[in-house]
């Protein structure tokens, strides 16, 4: 069984659009370089502010990638790259399908016990 993931990264703002383009591209191929991970969607953000300075920079190209994963996935390896890169900022992934579980399960309404009321 699948699992559904979100990939989110914020890239050096000064990359020329071709740059970004490759350096996606780039993460793209290695998600799926197994076979099984596939990306379901993927949204490019362009350049946004930051809410707080990263490395001196006030704002960042995101990325974001949401992928169905296998349970022996390549994120860990991508965040891995991610990490060793001087053009990603910063990263983010968090696995979505628990909690998507968990909001499901609280928006169900629970039975409540039969109330007794006193005979006054």
């Amino acid at each position: 069984m699948k699992r559904k993931y979100e990939l989110v990264f914020i890239a050096d703002p000064r990359l020329s659009d071709e740059d970004a383009v490759s350096l996606t591209d780039e993460y793209r191929a290695m998600l799926t370089s197994d076979g099984e991970t596939e990306v379901t969607r993927e949204e490019s953000w362009g350049k946004r502010k930051l809410a707080y300075p990263i490395n001196k920079f006030n704002e960042g190209r995101y990325h974001v990638y949401y992928l169905d994963a296998p349970p022996q996935n390549t994120i860990g390896e991508v965040e891995q790259r991610m990490r060793q890169n001087d053009k990603v900022l910063r990263y983010l992934s968090v696995r979505t399908d628990e909690d998507l579980k968990r909001a499901a399960s609280k928006g169900k309404p629970q039975e409540e016990p039969a109330r007794q009321t006193s005979a006054s």
